[in-house]
């Protein structure tokens, strides 16, 4: 890979993209249908699952070949292209993505670059810290970068909006605990991935 000039330009598309992000509040009561989106790996083989909940279940998979390595920062060009491609017809208010939304150093994490291309409402939660520093205020763990509240870090997890939400949205949702619809793609597409070993 020629990083000499691919990551510099990988840098830029996130700038640009951070530059889309509309924050607005969401309220999580007018939400009807969640997905949850995950990605596991088998060699170059990517399974992408969507689950969603709402009025009606729904789950969606994809698996294909995956041809940009894992590099901390860009986990959108590994995991975007074919996480879309699974959403190919499903209709939703909100979209969860194992990942982060703004809490990253270009506040243009795999969260908020699907929902300012899809132009839908975002959050992300990933399991470490890309960047900025946890701050104890009260009862709650808040995530600054640059001294901005960027998200908020409940047990293990990092929750951060990604687009067209807000922090309230996603203390609401943090509030819940782990997302199942989350914890459900996780589970399929580890399950289905191991599967296409066999």
């Amino acid at each position: 890979m020629e990083s000499d000039f691919l990551i510099p330009f990988l840098k830029r598309i996130q700038v640009l993209i951070s530059e889309q992000v509309r924050l607005s509040h969401l309220g999580l009561e007018n939400v009807r249908t969640t997905c949850g989106a995950d990605v596991a790996y088998r060699g170059d083989v990517g399974v992408a699952v969507v689950v969603c909940k709402g009025d009606e279940e729904r789950v969606s998979t994809v698996k294909g070949k995956v041809g940009f390595p894992y590099i901390p920062g860009y986990l959108f060009m590994r995991e975007a292209p074919i996480i879309m491609k699974a959403l190919e017809g499903v209709r939703f208010d909100l979209l969860l993505v194992d990942g982060h939304g703004l809490a990253h150093p270009r506040r243009s994490g795999i969260a908020t670059v699907m929902g300012v291309l899809l132009k839908v409402p975002t959050i992300g939660i990933a399991k470490s810290r890309l960047a900025g520093e946890v701050v104890k205020e009260g009862d709650r763990e808040y995530l600054l970068l640059q001294g901005e509240r960027v998200g908020v870090k409940v047990g293990r997890y990092y929750y951060s909006p990604g687009n067209l939400v807000d922090l309230d949205d996603v203390l609401e949702l943090s509030g819940k605990g782990y997302p199942e619809v989350l914890r459900e793609a996780d589970r399929l597409s580890k399950k289905l991935a191991k599967e296409s070993d066999e």
